[in-house]
């Protein structure tokens, strides 16, 4: 790992503070901050600034802390139980969400958020309003905020949502940074009351220039970002460091800062310094040339001076302007340097890409269950059948009906308690809850030719390897083969490493290649596993070449004709499945199969155990 310097250190903390002030400027407009930072103390002395700042703004509570698996009412807002039954009307209660209107929202464990909560975060973030329309009330409430996005991942694939952070103007990590690597005091770097203030006031009043957003637009394709949301996140925090500085239009030093701010972080690919251009000469040059090589005469100088002189005369003032390139060519250099150093090996990993990772444990497809799992939320239905009744949403769809409900029992001659509240069927709501099944990951492999045990012998150790994954996220393995006419389920579907390896030892190899029979036998168990709560993941290992038709029959012709014909149907059952092609080269044939199946082709005709087993998680992962 590349050693980072102090003075680097020093110019990350000190940028982290210049964010901090920008927040508190323009919190909705700049969206907010990924900030990758564990919890410790580097990160609290941040936290405790951009709270001092917030306080020089006028916040009050600048920063409202969003729990981890939050309820869309206490997100949103909703009926508000107590005082509706004290009332015996409706009345609607506010949000998370709704408070932090000019404020920010601190969210802790962000690579965490569920999607629901982030989907609501988002749509709050791009309308500037919140909707809340529940239990036949609505209701719309204003809310500019801006995000404060804790990232505490560990491993590299966890990370906050891609929505969050295509809305969110910086993007900054302080893990590289220890208490040490700090100044002693961050007074020095703290603004006057009344520079924020006016920023505030004022930001929506800076311009900027024309030549401004060109080079912009320019710098940012040469950084690789292609974002409008990012070039308008830019935009945005340069007019904040204008207004900051009191100027009314956005100059080439704010550009460069905001560049450096919003665009260096989310850089895919170094700036390329383009070659200087070779000036062409005109046709003319070679007259022009020889006629340098003759002074002219006295009279024919004296008119040559004139006429320059008019041409000069004529010509407007030179301006002082830089042209757009000028100023990208100014700015990309400080957008480069800028660039964070773990970004920098980030894309010299891109540029040389190693072994594939697997799939960080998330497997297997997320269902709607109404016995077990992560709460979400209710729905209309009665309490039988194991359901459970979730009764403070049945008192809240009742209590708005209640003052109708006794008018008509009172039209109809019944009396009812002081305080007892009428509920009828459609009041009741039972529990919701988010449940994610077990994967089949289900090898079937190519046992024909001569090859077969070395195709055996990978697809062998890779169940070894994925069972490994299998006893932690209580998933299971199945293993079929295929050879001469037939194709055999030698290890249904388990997680026992046992069984596993008892079944591939000793396995045959041999004979010809029925992959007709092998495609509809492991779809038409993959279905099976499925309608027993299963999600089935299919993994082929052949090289697509059948010679044994359905019926049994050798001929290459009709045997691949067959397979097509099987695949095209396999196609509709829409299970996750990936085609290994395991010839010496990838051929046509395995092509075909896997674009018919709908499968994710990956030629690996050299490939071990582990490469197959990195393959199949990265593979599966993607398709």
């Amino acid at each position: 790992m590349q050693e980072i310097s102090k003075s680097v250190k020093l110019e990350t903390w000190l940028r982290a503070l210049q964010v901090a002030q920008l927040l508190i400027i323009n919190p909705h407009g700049l969206g907010g901050i990924i900030l990758r930072a564990r919890s410790g103390p580097v990160r609290d002395r941040w936290l405790a600034y951009l709270n001092t700042i917030a306080q020089l703004g006028g916040m009050r509570l600048p920063l409202r802390k969003m729990p981890l698996g939050i309820s869309d009412e206490n997100l949103l807002g909703g009926i508000d139980l107590d005082q509706t039954l004290r009332t015996g009307k409706a009345i609607l209660r506010q949000g998370l969400l709704a408070q932090c209107d000019q404020q920010l929202l601190l969210m802790p464990m962000a690579e965490r958020v569920e999607v629901g909560a982030v989907a609501k975060v988002v749509s709050a973030l791009d309308n500037g309003f919140i909707s809340i329309e529940r239990d036949g009330q609505s209701r719309r409430i204003d809310s500019h905020f801006g995000v404060v996005a804790l990232d505490e991942g560990i491993e590299d694939d966890e990370q906050p949502n891609e929505k969050i952070r295509q809305r969110t103007a910086f993007l900054l990590n302080l893990d590289i940074l220890g208490w040490r690597d700090l100044p002693e005091t961050d007074d020095d770097f703290l603004p006057d009351t009344q520079s924020i203030q006016y920023a505030q006031e004022n930001f929506s009043k800076v311009t900027i220039s024309e030549d401004s957003l060109n080079a912009l637009v320019g710098v940012a394709e040469q950084l690789g970002v292609i974002s409008i949301r990012a070039l308008n996140l830019a935009i945005n925090t340069a007019k904040c460091l204008a207004a900051f500085d009191r100027d009314d239009e956005v100059t080439s030093m704010h550009l460069q800062r905001a560049i450096a701010l919003v665009l260096s972080p989310r850089a895919t690919r170094m700036p390329q310094s383009a070659p200087p251009e070779e000036e062409e000469l005109p046709p003319e040059s070679e007259e022009q040339l020889e006629n340098e090589q003759e002074p002219p005469p006295e009279d024919q100088k004296q008119e040559e001076q004139q006429g320059n002189q008019e041409d000069k005369d004529d010509q407007e003032p030179e301006s002082n302007t830089e042209t757009p390139q000028a100023l990208e060519d100014e700015i990309l250099e400080t957008a480069q340097a800028a660039i964070p150093i773990d970004l920098l090996a980030r894309l010299a990993d891109l540029a040389d890409p190693k072994t594939p990772k697997g799939m960080g444990g998330k497997t297997g497809a997320v269902k709607v269950s109404r016995i077990r799992g992560r709460p979400l939320g209710n729905m209309p239905g009665m309490p039988e059948g194991g359901k459970t009744l979730s009764i403070i949403d049945t008192l809240r769809a009742a209590v708005p009906w209640q003052r109708v409900r006794r008018a008509e029992m009172l039209a109809a001659g019944k009396t009812i308690p002081a305080g007892k509240i009428v509920i009828r069927k459609e009041d009741f709501r039972i529990k919701r809850y988010q449940e994610r099944t077990q994967t089949l990951t289900m090898f079937i492999v190519d046992a024909s030719g001569s090859s077969a045990m070395h195709r055996l012998a990978e697809a062998k150790g890779a169940v070894e390897l994925l069972l490994a994954e299998c006893y932690i996220r209580r998933d299971q393995v199945a293993v079929m083969s295929f050879r001469g006419s037939a194709a055999e389920l030698i290890l249904a579907p388990t997680r026992s490493l046992v069984k596993a390896k008892r079944a591939l030892s000793g396995l045959p190899g041999g004979g010809g290649t029925p992959l007709s029979r092998a495609i509809d036998e492991s779809f038409e168990i993959a279905s099976v596993s499925m309608r027993k709560g299963l999600t089935p993941a299919l993994v082929f290992l052949t090289d697509g070449r059948a010679n044994i038709a359905k019926d049994g029959s050798p001929g290459r012709s009709k045997a691949m004709e067959d397979a097509q014909h099987s695949a095209r149907t396999a196609s509709y059952y829409s299970f996750k499945s990936l085609w290994i092609d395991t010839s010496p080269q990838a051929r046509e044939e395995g092509k075909v199969m896997a674009a018919l199946l709908g499968s994710m082709y990956l030629p690996l005709p050299n490939a071990g155990a582990n490469e197959v087993s990195q393959a199949i998680m990265q593979g599966l992962k993607k398709s």
